[in-house]
């Protein structure tokens, strides 16, 4: 019996809270109706209360959103977030779907929360419109004094003194517009400065999405980089970046498991999720030479404690960045 109040909300999801809508496009006999099989993406919309938000976002990313995901405030709600996830139209589509929807309804049974249901809309989007909309939300954006992140087609004349990390995401995760990444930046950059110059200048990135932090430690004077991510776009994508940045000599992306990796680097970066940063740990902090920092980010503000908790024995805290509702944590080894 106590099953019932969550199947009932799967049907309502199902029934009632998926609305689907096609948009509509020009050709040249005039306006007609989209047909789903000339669609090529898929922007999936859930709304939930921020509570929910972190874990989500986790199964979108999980269920096959793997271009992370797009988070926004709602105008409607100030405890409500909405989260964006893209995909393929494919025949998957539906049964994504429908996972995120019983997610959601067994997410908040479990938390015995018997008003909460979110809004999941699905636009379908034609190639032409997709690389227009996210091009839309990528301009040339000044993380610190010296990192400018630029778009490939924007114009930006650096000042002087100022790097420029010139970025095509494509379908990668890591453009510098999201909390995590520019903390990971300014920490970066902070680093770069009060490291020895003497001796090779190394980094570690786990999960480098496009390669942002990698090229851009690169360009700050790290002389070996190394970026790794189990999605093999994103490893294409982040060569292709490096190359646009001149940095290719300096920067190597693979796919190679973490744990398999050999070396010691005096910095090692992860910007992924809290509950794989902690999984992970086992494999990170061998990376790390003594001294070195090792940074994370991806973190929710009330999952930070957790995270700290996990990687406390084994490090020393050193500082605590928070901007918005995300936290990117320092620590150093020894």
């Amino acid at each position: 019996m106590e099953n019932k109040p969550a199947v009932s909300r799967r049907w309502l999801f199902r029934n009632f809270v998926v609305l689907w809508l096609t948009k509509k496009h020009e050709t040249v006999e005039g306006k007609r109706e989209t047909m789903i099989d000339e669609i090529q993406w898929a922007e999936l919309c859930v709304s939930v209360r921020k509570q929910y938000a972190e874990a989500v976002a986790e199964f979108l990313i999980e269920e096959g959103s793997s271009n992370g995901i797009v988070e926004e405030k709602s105008p409607a709600d100030k405890d409500t977030v909405i989260l964006k996830a893209y995909i393929k139209n494919d025949a998957e589509r539906d049964g994504y779907v429908n996972r995120v929807a019983d997610f959601a309804a067994g997410l908040f049974a479990a938390a015995g929360d018997v008003e909460s249901v979110p809004a999941i809309a699905v636009n379908l989007i034609p190639d032409e419109d997709w690389n227009k909309k996210w091009k839309s939300f990528f301009q040339p954006l000044k993380i610190t004094d010296r990192i400018v992140i630029k778009p490939s087609w924007k114009h930006y004349h650096p000042l002087e003194g100022e790097i420029i990390v010139e970025l095509d995401p494509g379908m990668a995760f890591g453009t510098g517009t999201h909390p995590s990444t520019s903390m990971c930046l300014k920490v970066i950059d902070e680093l770069e400065a009060k490291l020895p110059p003497q001796g090779s200048l190394r980094m570690l990135d786990v999960g480098t999405g496009s390669g942002i932090l990698a090229i851009a430690a690169a360009k700050l004077g790290f002389t070996e980089v190394v970026g790794v991510d189990v999605d093999q776009v994103a490893v294409r994508v982040a060569q292709k970046n490096a190359e646009i940045n001149s940095v290719a000599d300096k920067v190597a992306f693979c796919n190679t498991p973490l744990r398999m990796l050999k070396g010691k680097y005096p910095v090692v970066v992860a910007n992924i999720l809290p509950h794989v940063l902690i999984y992970l740990k086992e494999h990170l902090t061998p990376r790390l030479e003594d001294g070195g920092f090792l940074i994370l980010s991806g973190i929710l503000i009330e999952k930070a404690q957790e995270v700290k908790d996990a990687f406390a024995p084994d490090m020393q805290f050193f500082k605590e960045l928070h901007e918005e509702q995300w936290a990117c944590l320092v620590f150093q080894k020894g």
